[in-house]
């Protein structure tokens, strides 16, 4: 619009000059308006053709630009997805290794338990093995003891030496060592039948 202006600005300065000179053939004039009207229009079609080339240029750019910031939004999307996925499989290796962790200390507590109850068992088995072992001399000696005194009783009441009251308390002697030797058996049978448990 603006060429046209000046276009006709122009003229109409042109015109302006052309009546202060000489007069001019009117058909020279005709053909000269004429052409600048021509040139006129051929600008105006030119200036046209230019902005619809612009505009065209700007509508390509304007949809690059577009398809650009769509391709980035995607690329944007895929990494926070990326992302979120990988801070997903870091808790879940990490809660797997928890677990791993507590079960492992588990069975570590486990295994530590049951050493030390066989550990106790053990231990059990090797002190009732050893009170046996006591209750077995125990009843060796308490035998031979008894052997002795009866043995002695049994001397003394073939020669005759003993008094009835002597022989009451050899006889009473002799029976509180029998007691005694019945509750060390017994013992020593209650302390074997313990180990045969424990087995």
């Amino acid at each position: 619009m603006k060429i046209k202006l000046f276009i006709l600005v122009g003229l109409f300065s042109l015109q302006g000059v052309l009546a202060q000179e000489i007069i001019v053939d009117s058909v020279q004039v005709k053909q000269e308006k004429l052409i600048l009207e021509q040139k006129a229009e051929k600008a105006e079609k030119e200036r046209i053709n230019t902005e619809q080339k612009q505009t065209k240029a700007n509508e390509k750019a304007e949809k690059e630009r577009a398809k650009a910031e769509k391709e980035r939004i995607k690329a944007e999307k895929e990494r926070v997805k990326a992302d979120q996925k990988a801070v997903k499989a870091k808790e879940k290796a990490e809660k797997e290794q928890k677990k791993a962790l507590k079960d492992a200390q588990k069975a570590q507590k486990k295994a530590e338990k049951e050493l030390m109850k066989k550990q106790k068992a053990i231990d059990q088995r090797a002190k009732a093995q050893k009170n046996i072992y006591k209750a077995k001399d125990k009843v060796a000696k308490h035998k031979k003891s008894l052997e002795k005194d009866q043995e002695k009783y049994g001397n003394l009441k073939r020669k005759g030496k003993l008094t009835e009251r002597d022989e009451l308390k050899w006889r009473e002697k002799i029976l509180k060592k029998e007691s005694k030797a019945l509750e060390l058996q017994l013992d020593l049978e209650k302390t074997e039948s313990k180990l045969r448990k424990l087995d």
